[in-house]
């Protein structure tokens, strides 16, 4: 279970929402999750690890403007 109040943030977001993307990047440049994040620990940590790995499978960039298709 996770005890710092970012993960618990992260944890509540609804990744099949269309305002998913902006509300994780609300909470990882949130000064909660900066001041936090350097004292995760063990099953916290491990857990930020698994939600981010599993989060940067689903996001694709946007094509850039500059290289053809």
């Amino acid at each position: 279970m996770v005890s710092h109040k970012p993960l618990l943030q992260l944890r509540r977001l609804d990744k099949s929402s269309p305002k998913f993307i902006d509300e994780l990047a609300d909470v990882l440049c949130g000064e909660e999750y900066r001041r936090d994040v350097p004292n995760f620990q063990g099953d916290d940590l491990l857990w930020l690890v698994d939600f981010l790995d599993m989060v940067c499978c689903r996001i694709t960039p946007p094509r850039s403007p500059l290289k053809p298709s």
